[in-house]
């Protein structure tokens, strides 16, 4: 069973940094689990899924014998609206002719009727609607806007959202035949072109005015990451003939090889001196699973048997394949250089899913080995790779002493809260097998300082086990900067959109006013904003973003709505626990849709809710699925008290088997041993999932747990153990 488990594993695992903690929205699993059998008590889930400075007043934790305080606002109850389709019939923030102007060219734009867009919103006389008019054009690819165009929007726009990315795109639309050389200098001026076609253009420009050697710098720069077309790439190669040589081409292909974009690499292939064709081919079918591998392989002339990217490639088409001993043999016979290796990142990625599916395998040893040997210095690649070294030493080599050095390189080398709290977490639990009890006690207590966190929860637990914690009111907003923000030009547009049942294109905008000035509470305001136009779930985002630089606006980072406490005789779980499955599923977007069909506030696949809805003796819709939340909440808390009743009140499993189904969970237990009956920690057992996005998920719903229990007793209360077992009934 377990080599099976190994094989499939090492085929179906895709790895996604666990370091850089963006939470994921929607987690989407690879497989779809409609064959799953249905029981009686639980129906079958879906398949799913810049450093900015400090706010002033951001408190920290305060301990007292009773209670322990952290940084909180108050809650603030919201309700979540049917979808309506209605448009207002005037507006609070433009007058008649420029409301009914907007509207006009909104529905041109949506129809990508371009022309009539933009001319219909330049009669407005407020002139804020052709620019967010203009503004989607220019984000919009393959539109036919002129550079003219784009420079003329930057510079009476610097302020708007995206502008980095408008500015990139303008640069694609520059051309030497069109614009002369001196404007396009002048154009950059002291700043560095942001695309690799830039710096090909300005290099040009550069030579054409007598700067050859800054001009040929830059032109073979810009050529390796450069997005170029295949008549582009024959142009422009016979244009600068006279500055590239081979060097240049091998430098492109490399890029593209390891970038792993094989539509690109087979166009350079011609350009290519005959032996890095022979490579570079070999490395191209074996990315795009193309025929002929092992042919492609062999004609590899000698001298690049040993190249890196060779066996890279090579070891992930072996691994995809499950061809497990193969791929070991290929990452404990190369050298561990950063220099060989050139993208150790890449390589890491290859490592940690080997990595996982040997501690399956209960190769405690080789896995300790893969994962210590990284040839990593920095980065989000070298944080994760030290953790998973530090937590096989711990759990499955008894060595806490070896964990610790591992643990502290990856609490040194992140930035985010529930990083930091992760690290000091499994800091205090190494020094603890150690028996450093004061070590092991600062540790806990360090990692308490982020207490919204899964694991500063589990710490608070270690060392405060019958303190209360309450969460503290954080900074306001001044009058003085609410009146400023509500009269920018980017918020009167907010509401034009709001007005118009256009909200969905707000979420960059309310991004960007959350930037503004965030010492004067930008964030707060955007957020509010975002929650004021009942877009919850851009509201969680700006929220969320800010939490990861230590700045919490829970008000709007967890949104309160009622959800039943029966339906037709099945007992719910709290409030607390079906508040956090929201907001980790949908982010309280009751239209929220996934690519792979789960739908509304409960992310519900429409087979499951036929199947849930017959089961709680309730009516099945599709529609009201994302037209009516009251509806999905019923289905989705249904479903998930059956999953708690399955497993016995075990809440981690009844979040796991929701988010990647019971099947799964099942199996879990059965592998990795199960925590109910004390064969395994539960947090190892956590840590053992082997999908990244139900590990992922699991842990951010067990936090909002706590933090939505406090928020909605508004009083400090003991810290619940999600890990204990609470039955419904």
């Amino acid at each position: 069973m377990k080599s099976f488990l190994l094989i499939l594993l090492i085929i179906v695992n895709s790895y996604a940094d666990e370091v850089t903690i963006l939470p994921l929205k929607k987690p989407i699993l690879g497989e779809k689990i409609h064959n799953e059998k249905v029981t009686q008590s639980i129906l079958k889930p879906k398949s799913k899924p810049t450093k900015i400075i400090e706010v002033v007043n951001n408190q920290t934790a305060k301990i007292t014998d009773k209670t322990i305080n952290y940084s909180i606002p108050k809650s603030k109850p919201l309700v979540v609206k049917k979808t309506t389709t209605v448009v207002k019939d005037n507006s609070k923030y433009y007058s008649q002719k420029d409301y009914d102007i907007a509207k006009k060219s909104i529905a041109a734009m949506e129809k990508s009727q371009w022309s009539t867009a933009l001319s219909t919103s330049k009669k407005a006389k407020d002139k804020s609607i052709y620019n967010f008019i203009q503004w989607r054009h220019l984000l919009t690819t393959g539109n036919q806007a002129s550079f003219y165009d784009y420079m003329s929007f930057i510079q009476n726009n610097e302020d708007y959202p995206r502008i980095s990315r408008v500015k990139y795109l303008a640069e694609q639309k520059l051309s030497t035949e069109k614009i002369s050389p001196k404007k396009i200098i002048d154009w950059f001026g002291p700043n560095k072109p942001l695309s690799g076609y830039g710096m090909v253009i300005l290099g040009e420009s550069l030579i054409q005015t007598g700067n050859i050697e800054k001009g040929t710098a830059l032109i073979k720069e810009g050529w390796v990451t450069a997005e170029f077309s295949r008549s582009d790439m024959k142009m422009l190669s016979k244009k600068y003939k006279k500055y590239l040589n081979a060097n240049d081409y091998i430098n492109r292909a490399d890029y593209l090889a390891w970038e792993n974009k094989y539509f690109d690499l087979k166009r350079m292939l011609p350009y290519l001196p005959k032996d890095y064709q022979l490579l570079y081919t070999a490395r191209q079918i074996l990315m795009s699973k193309s025929y002929g591998v092992d042919q492609a392989i062999k004609n590899v002339p000698e001298k690049f048997k040993n190249d890196a990217g060779l066996n890279h490639d090579r070891l992930k088409w072996r691994r995809k394949r499950g061809r497990v001993d193969d791929s070991l043999e290929i990452l404990f016979s190369v050298k561990n250089d950063k220099d060989y290796l050139v993208r150790p990142d890449k390589w890491w990625v290859e490592r940690a899913i080997m990595t996982r599916a040997l501690i399956y395998e209960d190769k405690y040893e080789k896995a300790y080995k893969i994962a210590s040997q990284h040839s990593l210095d920095k980065g989000p690649e070298f944080a994760e790779a030290e953790w998973l070294s530090g937590w096989i030493a711990l759990s499955f080599l008894n060595d806490p002493i070896l964990a610790t050095d591992h643990f502290n390189n990856f609490y040194q080398n992140v930035s985010y809260p529930i990083s930091l709290s992760r690290g000091a977490y499994w800091l205090g639990r190494a020094y603890e097998k150690i028996g450093d009890k004061r070590q092991s006690e600062n540790w806990y207590l360090e990692a308490t300082k982020y207490l919204t966190t899964y694991y500063g929860q589990l710490a608070f637990l270690k060392i405060n086990p019958n303190k209360k914690f309450e969460l503290e009111e954080q900074a306001t907003v001044t009058e003085e900067y609410r009146k400023y923000f509500n009269k920018k030009e980017l918020v009167k547009i907010t509401h034009l959109l709001d007005e118009l049942n256009k909200d969905k294109y707000t979420k960059n905008i309310l991004r960007h006013l959350a930037n503004d000035n965030i010492n004067s509470g930008s964030e707060i305001l955007a957020a509010e904003l975002a929650t004021n136009i009942s877009r919850y779930d851009f509201a969680i985002q700006v929220s969320k973003l800010a939490s990861y630089e230590k700045r919490f606006h829970n008000t709007f980072n967890y949104p309160i709505i009622s959800v039943p406490q029966y339906i037709n005789g099945r007992k719910i779980p709290e409030t607390a626990f079906i508040l956090s499955l929201i907001r980790q599923e949908s982010e309280f977007d009751m239209r929220a849709n996934s690519h792979v069909g789960a739908q509304g506030l409960m992310q519900i696949m429409p087979y499951t809710a036929k199947l849930v809805a017959k089961q709680a003796k309730l009516p099945y819709s599709k529609s009201r699925l994302t037209s009516d939340p009251e509806y999905n909440i019923n289905l989705g808390s249904h479903y998930i008290a059956g999953l708690i009743l399955e497993y016995d009140g075990a809440y981690p499993f009844a979040t796991a088997a929701y988010n990647a189904g019971p099947k799964r969970v099942k199996h879990w237990k059965k592998i990795n041993k199960d925590p109910q009956k004390k064969q395994i920690d539960f947090v190892d057992w956590v840590e053992l999932i082997p999908f990244k996005e139900t590990r992922n998920y699991v842990q951010r719903v067990m936090e909002n747990y706590n933090v939505y229990r406090y928020i909605l007793e508004k009083k400090p209360i003991e810290m619940k153990d999600f890990f204990k077992d609470q039955p419904l009934f």
